[in-house]
């Protein structure tokens, strides 16, 4: 995914319209460089901002899904910048500043001096614009994870919704630091780097807004203010937050063990499963238009749960291996308890002392520590004991979707994106003409006429129009043909194999067979004259795409490289 680029027809039309652009002068040349931009964008991995309001738990996230623990997180755990992880064969770091300067590349250790807990680092904070971090990792190959600052809430006590009322200090961010003392920080930090609110959330929205796809976070819950921020914010990101390219994580979905007491019935704390009670509230939502039509899933994630598996310290697994020897239930009900736990000096029939106890509450929450100790108590092995934990937080799912949705189908969004960004920018030039009374110049409607060829003639950009009918639910198909749909333009895999829902062993003939069924299937399907016209659109893109896996696997039936 991070070569290519699959689609060269796109990247050589582009790349000459930028040399056609900056030939043609005047009001045309601003053209070139974001045409150079579309195109490089074709080669370069899938940008993914992690996208939320402040304080939901973005950067524990970004961790658990690197495995490591890179992300500034905290009390304080505002950086007010952008922080963007992408592959690097060593780790470093390159501070990108306002003046569009780049210092670096840097020491890794770097990064934790560059957050907001160190007041003698306000000074450098104000100067940066991005902080870009190089790590050795396999998820980095296909993406560029960004970490946003957080969005406020578009919401007020006095109903004003506006995005321009985000106002100037860090109250208005509605409510997420309940803390006095937490809220004066930032405040404190804020100012000290001559930022305000409306700048935070700026930051955050510009990264979205230029990212490829998006996760979104809630916490707990989809509160008014997040129904607010996704109305107000992503509903106009340009069109771009559809169901391909955005879905939802219901994240701190541990918090749900401590409400067990809540639950009806008494349910046993040992065994009860937050996760799947996070996984009823996410279905919930996700059926409601203003939320469904946003996103393809939400996720329910367990963040502190999927990063503190990878963390844990061979000290911590002991720790973990002598509470284990507590009685089960006596030690869930000390669990549901997670402050009482941590700070108590004496439990009773509780073998650890309060700071060791409260290390095992740090690292992996309460619910964590009581996954922990079940299944060491069925003497799980220690790299089982973190595979289970991390697969219990939802982290595994997450990480599964992002590859599978996001990554299976980055060139095409990556297309898409390149496409729709030239057409915007061809439209503010077209815009700035007109403003003085004057025609086109030929150099615009030549470079105009090539990209609307472009979006015409490429297929990818017909896979996701059709993907995108799908996700808003314009289609009429049967539950197997949305399967068809889905895993040719790449849901499963990007190979040819994967895309005709067969093994990856299958002979070239085979491969090649497949696909005249399904394409002759779909040409059937297309000539119902009872279709509706989005429905029909639809068929007859993927007739295509199956007809263009057969034309490849005849021209190629050994290599597909």
């Amino acid at each position: 995914m991070t070569g290519g680029p699959l689609f060269p027809e796109a990247e050589r039309v582009l790349r000459e319209c930028a040399r056609r652009a900056a030939r043609g002068g005047g009001h045309v040349a601003p053209l070139a460089p974001p045409l150079q931009v579309a195109a490089a964008r074709l080669r370069e991995p899938l940008r993914l901002a992690v996208v939320g309001q402040i304080k939901r738990g973005k950067s524990t996230l970004v961790n658990a899904l690197l495995g490591e623990d890179v992300a500034a997180t905290g009390q304080l755990e505002l950086t007010f910048t952008v922080a963007e992880f992408c592959h690097g064969d060593t780790r470093s770091i390159r501070v990108h500043c306002k003046d569009g300067s780049t210092k670096g590349p840097l020491p890794p250790d770097a990064l934790e001096g560059l957050t907001a807990r160190d007041d003698a680092a306000l000074d450098k904070l104000r100067l940066i614009s991005k902080v870009e971090y190089a790590m050795p990792s396999e998820l980095l190959r296909s993406f560029r994870l960004i970490d946003t600052p957080g969005l406020g809430s578009v919401y007020h006590d006095d109903a004003r919704n506006s995005l321009d009322y985000l106002g100037l200090d860090i109250d208005e961010f509605a409510g997420a630091y309940t803390d006095e003392e937490e809220k004066a920080a930032a405040r404190r930090a804020l100012a000290a780097m001559g930022r305000t609110a409306s700048d935070v959330y700026a930051d955050s929205a510009r990264q979205a807004g230029e990212a490829d796809a998006m996760v979104y976070l809630f916490s707990g819950g989809v509160g008014r203010a997040d129904h607010e921020t996704i109305r107000a914010f992503l509903g106009p990101a340009a069109g771009r937050a559809t169901p391909l390219r955005a879905f939802a994580v219901l994240s701190r979905c541990d918090a749900y063990w401590s409400a067990i007491r809540d639950e009806p019935g008494s349910p046993d704390p040992v065994t009860y499963d937050p996760m799947a009670k996070a996984r009823e509230i996410a279905s919930g939502y996700l059926e409601k238009p203003g939320i469904g039509s946003m996103f393809a899933t939400i996720v329910p994630v367990a963040g502190i749960v999927g990063i503190g598996a990878r963390l844990l310290t061979a000290t911590e697994l002991g720790l973990l291996a002598d509470l284990s020897a507590a009685e089960p239930r006596l030690l869930a009900r000390a669990l549901l308890d997670a402050g009482k736990f941590a700070a108590a000096p004496e439990l009773r029939r509780i073998p650890l002392p309060a700071p060791e106890r409260a290390r095992l509450i740090t690292r992996l929450g309460n619910w964590g520590v009581n996954q922990a100790c079940r299944y060491l108590r069925d003497h799980v092995g220690e790299d089982e004991l973190r595979d289970r934990l991390v697969a219990d937080s939802g982290v595994t799912r997450l990480r599964e979707l992002i590859i599978g949705h996001f990554g299976n189908r980055a060139a095409i969004i990556k297309l898409d994106r390149s496409l729709q960004d030239a057409m915007a920018e061809i439209g503010r030039c077209r815009l700035s003409v007109q403003a003085e009374g004057r025609p086109d110049p030929p150099a615009l409607t030549d470079v105009a006429t090539r990209v609307d060829r472009l979006l015409a003639t490429e297929h990818g950009a017909a896979e996701v129009a059709a993907l995108d009918a799908h996700y808003r639910g314009d289609l009429r198909l049967t539950p197997a043909q949305v399967a068809d749909l889905l895993t040719v333009t790449g849901e499963h895999g990007p190979s040819w194999a994967a895309r005709l829902g067969l093994p990856g062993d299958t002979a070239p003939e085979e491969l090649a067979a497949a696909a005249v069924r399904h394409a002759a299937t779909w040409w059937a399907t297309f000539q119902d004259p009872l279709l509706d016209r989005a429905t029909r659109a639809a068929a007859r893109t993927i007739h295509r795409s199956y007809d263009l896996l057969r034309q490849r696997v005849c021209e190629w039936p050994i290599d597909e490289g």
